[in-house]
């Protein structure tokens, strides 16, 4: 059972102890701070903190820059990303007002790293647990690759703020333990080695959190009962009884996340939403369900791996394992988030007047027009000749796409029924063409065309392209062990 400090101590006595560690970390070294912030209870308690403990120090002796980040992953609930936004802002402008060297910043992942351009791009099927592909490209490496080049303009490491706590959780206490130094505050970063962290809410409890948050306005100007009535909003009613008891908000506990996520069996943040009558996001729960069921469905996956190779699964390997979603899948899925966005703002303008609602007379888009255009150029490479993407954006929105210039190696149908014609005579792979075809394409007019012939083999050496001489391979092996 965690300690409960503020009862225990006083609210004063413990805020004042963390002030003073803050302070003496703050003049220990030049280092510049980095502080996560991803708009939940922790992590705005964690930036509060440091503010209220910068502001606490002499104007003059002011000369740590201190970076707030925050990931957006692109697929972030609209009203958690508008919170985070609304903040973001604030915290820059009191910053520049108090002259506290702290810059506020949201992060995006690579455009060809983000959810929709390997989901709906490469294929990448709907994550799952044990194939979690998401986290890591759309909330770790952004904030990697900003403490990285961090490090080598300033030549030295950083310290990463994090509002980890060990009451959070069992694993988030393992977590917290396995990094430490014996004797030392400071951490090892997870997955950077020129970064170490400073945790300096880590000792504190969930019901601690809320005592400092409550009837409180952050430094920069929010009011943080507003932060509850979002966990309230983001749960349904048995998380979240109506009596609420301030020293231990049973709200507290929620968390946002991908409105996509796949993950888990069931969004509860969006549903909770749902629920507290946001109802402009039942389109969006009703295309994250989807999105779950038809990563089971075989009709829109390829029975083979990226890389071509077939594998089978089961306890005795009697069924063959699928791959990514198939170019059908993908356009399906593509159809159905634009189906999505268009109903959640044409949903906008009736939505109820609440605490989190939208500005009504703006669009939010669920996928960019970088992203649409990304993945028009990969659907190109692997043979979707036709340009599908600009159609199905039509159809649906009811409005023309841009459709500038695309390299592609076909333009016109006749060529595409030609080609079909000679691979059905010859008993050719129609797939294995247009990936060479593809190919050759993308190498034209380079004067240096270093690494076709290593794609090429590629292509030809895949499992799928062999797939008869792959099962009698199989079948002779399987008879083999059997004699």
């Amino acid at each position: 059972m965690p300690i409960n400090h503020i009862s225990t101590y006083g609210k004063e006595n413990v805020l004042n102890q963390i002030y003073t560690q803050i302070q003496t970390v703050y003049f220990n070294d030049q280092r510049p701070w980095i502080i996560g912030y991803s708009g939940g209870k922790d992590s705005t308690l964690t930036t509060k903190l440091v503010f209220e403990s910068i502001s606490r120090i002499p104007a003059q002796q002011r000369t740590k820059k201190i970076h707030i980040l925050s990931t957006d992953t692109m697929v972030e609930n609209p009203l958690i990303r508008n919170y985070i936004k609304t903040n973001i802002d604030l915290m820059n402008s009191y910053s520049k007002k108090q002259q506290l060297h702290i810059t506020a910043q949201i992060l995006t992942p690579s455009i060809s790293e983000t959810f929709w351009t390997l989901l709906i791009g490469k294929g990448y099927p709907s994550p799952r647990q044990k194939f979690r592909w998401c986290t890591h490209r759309l909330k770790i490496k952004p904030m990697d690759d900003y403490i990285n080049k961090l490090v080598n303009d300033i030549g030295s490491s950083v310290l990463v703020l994090l509002g980890v706590r060990s009451a959070e959780s069992n694993s988030r206490k393992m977590s917290i333990e396995n990094h430490s130094v014996e004797g030392k505050i400071f951490k090892t970063h997870t997955t950077n080695s020129n970064a170490y962290v400073y945790a300096p809410i880590e000792m504190l409890s969930n019901d601690d959190v809320w005592s400092c948050l409550l009837n409180s306005i952050s430094p920069w100007g929010f009011d943080n009962n507003l932060l509850l009535s979002l966990y309230h909003d983001a749960s349904d009613e048995s998380e979240c009884p109506i009596q609420q008891d301030t020293n231990a908000p049973s709200c507290g506990q929620s968390r946002f996340g991908c409105w996509v996520c796949t993950v888990v069996s069931k969004d509860k943040s969006l549903s909770g939403f749902i629920q507290n009558e946001y109802d402009e996001l039942r389109p969006l729960l009703k295309f994250r369900n989807h999105l779950t069921e038809i990563r089971e469905n075989v009709e829109y996956r390829q029975n083979y791996r990226m890389n071509g190779t077939i594998y089978y699964v089961g306890l005795d390997h009697d069924r063959r394992g699928l791959g990514p979603f198939s170019l059908n899948g993908r356009k399906k899925i593509l159809t159905e988030l634009l189906i999505a966005e268009k109903s959640f703002n044409l949903a906008l303008p009736q939505a109820k007047d609440q605490r989190f609602t939208l500005n009504k007379n703006e669009y939010y888009p669920l996928i960019t027009y970088n992203e649409l255009e990304l993945i028009r150029q990969q659907w190109l490479e692997e043979g979707d000749w036709e340009d599908s993407l600009p159609l199905i954006y039509r159809d649906v929105m009811g409005k023309s796409y841009y459709d500038g210039y695309t390299n592609q190696p076909f333009v016109s149908k006749e060529d595409q029924d030609i080609l079909n014609k000679i691979c059905i005579n010859n008993e050719v792979n129609i797939d294995l063409v247009k990936s060479l075809i593809s190919l050759e394409n993308k190498y034209l007019g380079m004067k240096q065309r270093s690494g076709i012939f290593n794609s090429m083999d590629k292509i030809l050496n895949r499992d799928i392209v062999h797939e008869e001489l792959y099962d009698l391979y199989r079948r002779e092996q399987n008879a083999t062990e059997e004699n």
